[in-house]
């Protein structure tokens, strides 16, 4: 039998190209806190829990680009409308190839009532223009920090709408 020498070793060449492509991804966690903040705390304001378990989903760490633990920290608190602090941290590490990034995950502590975003808030009318036009409607959510939910006038449903793309009106 013979072995085509030169056809296995492009084989060989090709499994290791393709093994070596992918960056690999390191997940470690490297500590666990009570409590972490980036702001002061009134110890006569009365915080309530506002969401737990936030930056902790695979995705969120998997896509993290905070540099430092402060980055990571604000990044995760500024996504929950009234959100100060956060209590049962726990701090990751993320390698990707030779670059490392910040991930934290905790439950989200601060004042109910009035949260905002950019200046918006749940109950807010709003107007936006797309290809389809110019649309109306009233924001029923503040998703994140960079998208609120918004039911256009006439319809059921409401729908993820970038801040950027609308504008506050009065009805």
């Amino acid at each position: 039998m013979k072995i085509n020498l030169l056809g296995l070793t492009q084989i060989v060449l090709s499994i290791v190209v393709l093994a070596s492509c992918g960056t690999p991804l390191k997940v470690t966690q490297i500590g666990k806190l009570n409590m972490v903040s980036e702001r002061n705390i009134d110890t006569k304001t009365d915080y309530v829990l506002l969401r737990s378990y936030m930056g902790g989903s695979d995705n969120e760490i998997r896509n993290s680009t905070s540099k430092n633990i402060e980055e990571a920290t604000n990044e995760t608190v500024k996504n929950t409308p009234g959100g100060e602090f956060l209590k049962n941290v726990k701090i990751y590490i993320i390698t990707k190839g030779t670059e490392s990034f910040y991930a934290v995950e905790g439950d989200v502590w601060g004042v109910s009532g009035d949260e905002n975003f950019r200046g918006f808030k749940v109950g807010d009318r709003v107007q936006w223009k797309d290809l389809k036009g110019m649309h109306k409607g009233k924001i029923t959510g503040l998703k994140n920090s960079k998208e609120c939910m918004v039911k256009e006038d006439g319809k059921d449903d409401s729908k993820a709408i970038i801040y950027e793309k609308i504008t506050k009106i009065s009805d």
